[in-house]
C-alpha cells in the first residue's frame, strides 16, 4: 500500500496545481465544443439558406402569397389556371423572401393589403395583376 507521504506533493500540499491542470483540460474541451457548435450552426444555416425548403415551409410560404392575393381581391386559383408561369414566379419570390415574419404578422392583423408594397418582393407583380 503506498504511503500517503509518498503520494503527497511537497511543492503543492493542497493539490492546487493538479486542480488547475484539470480545469485547463476542462476549459480546453469546452472551447473545442463551442467551436464545433458554432461550426455546426454555420453549416446548418448555410444548408438551410442554399438547400431546398422543407415541404411544410414551402407550403406555409406559398400560403402567404395566396393569403396576400386574396386580401387584394385576386383569385390565386384563377391566376394559376390562366398564367401558371406567373403564379410560379410569385411563389418562388415568396420562397426567397426575407420578410416572412413581417408578412405573416401583417396578414394576421389584416393590414398586409395596405402595407405589402413596402416589403413584399412580389409587390410590382401583384400590382400588375390587380390592374389587369
Amino acid at each position: 500500500m503506498p504511503d500517503a507521504a509518498a503520494t503527497h506533493d511537497l511543492f503543492d500540499p493542497f493539490g492546487i496545481a493538479a486542480s488547475m491542470g484539470e480545469w485547463c483540460c476542462v476549459l480546453k474541451a469546452a472551447r473545442e465544443l463551442k467551436d464545433v457548435d458554432e461550426e455546426m450552426m454555420t453549416t446548418m444555416l448555410e444548408a438551410e439558406a442554399t438547400g431546398p425548403a422543407s415541404e411544410a415551409d414551402r407550403a406555409a410560404k406559398i400560403g402567404s402569397i395566396v393569403s396576400l392575393m386574396r386580401s387584394l381581391r385576386l383569385d390565386p386559383d384563377a391566376v394559376r389556371r390562366r398564367d401558371p408561369a406567373t403564379m410560379r414566379t410569385l411563389e418562388e419570390a415568396c420562397l426567397r423572401c426575407t420578410q416572412r415574419g413581417r408578412c405573416t404578422r401583417e396578414l394576421w392583423t389584416g393590414i398586409a393589403a395596405e402595407t405589402y408594397p413596402g416589403f413584399c418582393p412580389n409587390a410590382a407583380r401583384l400590382d400588375r395583376l390587380s390592374r389587369a
